[in-house]
């Protein structure tokens, strides 16, 4: 995944964590957690993906 990644593709990824991995409690969420599982599950390492995918779980 790069930067071309597009909006459908981040809200997926981020669906997906929040319906397997991922645990929002009082609109906090940890973005170490969505990093690590983000380059485990989906081999994601690029930080501007992953703040992207952090936003739209912690403020979506």
């Amino acid at each position: 995944m790069d930067h071309s990644t597009n909006e459908n593709e981040i809200k997926k990824m981020a669906e997906w964590l929040k319906g397997n991995v991922i645990e929002v409690v009082e609109g906090s969420v940890n973005k170490e957690i969505i990093r690590y599982n983000l380059r485990m599950e989906f081999d994601v390492t690029d930080d501007v993906l992953v703040d992207k995918v952090y936003e739209e779980i912690a403020f979506h």
